[in-house]
């Protein structure tokens, strides 16, 4: 799964935090690194894309966009209630490549003020990605929804943004659990719409289990040849989760 979220053992900027482990950029600057006492990392960095993919790029609980509605002002994010996040902040094209990392504790929201990464990437609020991560691995990352206050949130779903790295013929995906209650309809579902290009995002909108708990999701996608790409999966961690699912 293409996150970018692993965890190295880098320089840590604050106590408890550490940055993933990326190749800054030489040709851009800010290059990525820490900010020095903050539990935060940012700025631009270089990736080689070595086989097609689908990734997830943010999952929210308001509509992708929505949180600039504000203008361009201090956005304060927050995730789980119990469990402290790996909050990854990106853009929701394909470049420019920069982004930011931070701690973003269970007790407390993040007043993340968003002026450094806007002008230095010439990007606008509405173009920002955001994710949380729990925990989990590179194959199977246990991921919480991003509240950004400032945008319009359903209250019973949450918006994951995909993005292929090649173009897709069709995406399906499907919510399930491994234990406990059952969902009602735990089959797969066609993502309407047209074929995508490469690098061309979707909004996929998922219903939220009313008991707070989360589900697995799996989304698989086949490229213009009918040929299937890697089986993009993430735990969507609950409300009312106190470990990870």
């Amino acid at each position: 799964m293409a996150l970018g979220l692993g965890v190295a053992q880098a320089q840590a900027p604050a106590p408890d935090f550490q940055c993933p482990s990326l190749v800054a950029s030489t040709a851009r600057q800010p290059a990525y690194g820490p900010v020095p006492g903050q539990a935060r990392c940012e700025g631009f960095y270089v990736k080689n894309v070595s086989q097609p993919f689908i990734e997830l790029v943010s999952l929210t609980l308001a509509a992708p966009g929505s949180w600039a509605a504000g203008g361009a002002g201090p956005l304060t994010l927050s995730a789980s209630r119990r469990l402290d996040t790996h909050l990854l902040i990106q853009p929701l094209r394909s470049s420019p490549l920069y982004r930011v990392d931070a701690r973003l504790p269970h007790d407390a929201g993040l007043a993340w003020d968003s002026a450094p990464m806007l002008q230095a990437s010439g990007l606008g609020l509405r173009d920002l990605g955001f994710l949380a991560l729990a925990g989990g691995d590179a194959t199977l990352p246990s991921l919480v929804p991003v509240s950004t206050q400032a945008g319009t949130s359903a209250g019973n779903r949450a918006y994951a943004v995909l993005r292929p790295s090649v173009a897709v013929s069709s995406i399906a995906w499907r919510g399930y659990r491994m234990a406990g209650p059952e969902l009602p309809d735990p089959g797969w579902h066609e993502l309407s719409g047209p074929p995508l290009f490469a690098w061309e995002r979707i909004a996929l909108p998922i219903p939220l289990p009313p008991d707070g708990h989360g589900l697995r999701i799996d989304v698989r996608a086949l490229d213009g040849q009918g040929q299937a790409l890697p089986l993009l999966q993430f735990r969507l961690v609950g409300a009312d989760d106190e470990a990870r699912p």
